[in-house]
């Protein structure tokens, strides 16, 4: 192997590892564990902040279901309390489950590089640009968020009042309950909602960030325990068995290599099932939420008369239908690499290996054949059918709301 290849490889893998600690650090989380008391003490603090909006809509959604017959109102609210809740889940959790994410963050920076061979070092190198290039994407693609949906209000506002020449109307950025006068103190208000508006965009872009590189990582290991399945009985090995040259130590070396690998998807397995149980709370509301909110927001987009609020619905439906995507894209991924290893098995020069080996590969195929999956609390797998499911669900919704709608206009 090319130390200079090897190097360079493993470099910018670990670099990607290290970016993922740097804007973990962002909102205090990582390190995961052994966190100084200032770090501890900011990830409390913006715990507390996160808590109190949710809190905040929560209490804006009661006073309107109290005081208004508009139902309109309820479904401006309820998204909004919808993705800070499924965000403090996302965020709180990592904080409880920090042993488990500092343990997959070790193993990639240390144990991972024991395996390596120098034929699965375009592998790894593939499947690093790909990881940087999806986390680069999630994190700043927070930045334009937050300018659209902090300065919208704002831009409405002035052509309203500049252009359209109609009346000045307050327009915030999720418009939440307040105790006192929003006009009068419309300025505070507006710097409060655009803190936490860029408060709860990076902790969702950071955390979605850190759990597609992970899943990403746990594919590439997958993708390189496959090719080394497929290569494990070699052309060389094949050659030295027929021939009948050193064959014990032939079949040795393959038994040995495959005893390897069958540790290596244990471990990979116990890690995954590990890390989706982590992520099953989050999961499990992002299925919950997503089937109503994507109807509900797109049905108020369609019928709203407001140019402000019908496309604020609209981006809001479109936001939903990203991250629900999100995670069950990560949960296919992850499932399509764990099922191709028992494709990689059959492709490999079994019928050379001795029998020892070819029950080890029985052994590791019949393991293969529960593929690893990211679920919603065990409720249901996260995959590209879920997806479709939510969709539909969405749209079924979004009709019936609809046909009431028109019989009750």
């Amino acid at each position: 192997m090319s130390d200079k290849t090897y190097d360079k490889v493993k470099r910018d893998f670990l670099l990607e590892l290290d970016y993922i600690s740097r804007i973990g650090q962002k909102i205090f989380i990582y390190p995961f564990i052994d966190r100084s008391r200032i770090s501890l003490i900011c990830f409390r603090i913006i715990c507390f902040l996160t808590f109190v909006t949710a809190l905040q809509l929560c209490t804006t959604l009661y006073v309107t279901a109290l005081t208004t017959s508009n139902r309109f109102e309820l479904i401006n609210i309820a998204p909004n309390l919808g993705v800070v809740l499924v965000t403090f889940v996302k965020f709180f959790k990592i904080h409880l489950s920090r042993t488990q994410y500092k343990e997959i963050f070790e193993h990639y920076e240390n144990e991972f590089w024991t395996g390596v061979t120098e034929s699965s070092l375009k592998i790894i190198s593939q499947y690093t640009r790909i990881t940087k290039c999806v986390t680069r994407f999630l994190f700043y693609y927070c930045i334009p968020l937050i300018v659209v949906v902090n300065s919208f209000p704002r831009l409405v506002m002035f052509y309203e009042v500049h252009i359209a020449k109609k009346e000045l109307q307050y327009l915030l950025p999720f418009d939440g309950w307040y105790p006192f006068d929003k006009i009068k103190w419309y300025y505070l208000i507006y710097l409060w909602e655009t803190c936490m508006t860029i408060l709860i965009i990076v902790i969702a872009g950071v955390t979605n960030s850190i759990h597609v590189a992970y899943t990403s990582f746990v594919c590439l290991e997958l993708k390189v325990m496959g090719y080394n399945i497929e290569n494990l009985v070699s052309s060389e090995n094949v050659t030295n068995i027929v021939r009948r040259n050193d064959v014990i130590k032939t079949h040795a070396g393959i038994n040995k290599l495959l005893r390897k690998i069958i540790k290596r998807h244990q471990l990979l397995a116990g890690m995954s099932c590990r890390f989706s149980t982590v992520l099953g709370d989050s999961m499990l509301l992002t299925y919950f939420f997503g089937s109503i909110f994507i109807g509900l927001t797109l049905f108020t987009a369609t019928v709203e008369d407001n140019m402000y609020r019908s496309v604020r619905y609209f981006f809001m439906c479109c936001s939903l239908v990203i991250d629900c995507f999100y995670q069950c894209m990560i949960g296919q991924v992850i499932r399509d690499h764990s099922e191709n290893l028992a494709r990689s098995i059959y492709f490999a020069d079994w019928p050379y290996a001795d029998r020892n080996t070819k029950i080890n590969l029985i052994i590791l195929m019949v393991r293969t054949q529960k593929p690893f999956q990211y679920t919603a609390k065990g409720f249901l797998s996260m995959n590209l059918d879920t997806f479709s499911a939510i969709c539909s669900h969405s749209f079924q919704l979004f009709n019936l709301i609809r046909q009431v709608y028109e019989k009750n206009k």
